[in-house]
């Protein structure tokens, strides 16, 4: 069966430039099929879990938390090998989900679940800048899930054991905010979970890869 081996590039010196332009490009399909749907949005039957689950407008802070997240995910990575699997897998789940956004986009009925007046201004505004930064579409897989998920699964590779620990809890609980913010149905979530165990399993365990780096950097780890 032919494999395409794939270049394993990111070193200590082009880290952070790889990584910016990776998730530039990886927001720019984003924002395309989520703000510019060629296809009509569709909705989805509520679930038992989407029907009881309640909206609980703190959590936005727990959502939007994921903004931060990568960023910490980038710089805790050590091994040179990891972070070239985690970016290759990173920004395949970004172009499979982009690509059922755009064949088979689905929405969320957000309308349902206007944004309280009773808390706190900062809190309101935080929920306006969100609901005009993400439209309720881009629903199916959940993005937000499958990346946290998989950014977390990369700290397994690292041995980093104990990171793995803390962003994996730190992802559940985002999972679980998209939910009581009303941003996913249940479905979402376990698509998006699928979704990063998939690319996970592959990138890092299936997939083969030509070194473009000296050895050096085997042993090393990329600095932060």
């Amino acid at each position: 069966m032919f494999q395409m081996t794939l270049p394993l590039f990111v070193t200590r010196g082009n880290k952070y430039v790889v990584g910016a332009i990776m998730y530039s490009i990886a927001y720019a399909l984003y924002y395309a099929t989520n703000h510019f749907p060629v296809f009509e949005p569709r909705l989805l039957p509520l679930s038992w879990v989407d029907q009881h689950s309640p909206f609980l407008p703190w959590t936005v802070i727990i959502y939007v938390s994921e903004y931060f997240y990568f960023a910490f995910v980038y710089i805790l990575l050590r091994k040179s090998d990891n972070i070239n699997q985690y970016l290759y897998s990173y920004f395949v789940a970004q172009i499979i989900a982009c690509a059922v956004f755009f064949f088979y986009p689905v929405t969320y009925p957000r309308e349902l679940f206007p944004v309280p007046t009773d808390i706190p201004m900062w809190l309101q505004n935080v929920w306006i800048w969100l609901r005009k930064a993400d439209a309720p579409t881009n629903c199916l897989p959940s993005l937000h899930v499958a990346s946290v998920f998989l950014s977390a699964f990369a700290f397994i590779t690292d041995k980093q054991m104990k990171l793995f620990w803390t962003f994996f809890i730190w992802s559940s609980l985002i999972a679980l905010s998209t939910l009581t913010t009303k941003q996913h149905y249940l479905v979402d979530i376990v698509t998006g979970i699928t979704l990063a165990i998939c690319c996970y399993q592959w990138f890092h365990h299936k997939q083969s890869y030509k070194r473009m780096y000296p050895a050096s950097e085997l042993s090393g780890e990329l600095s932060t």
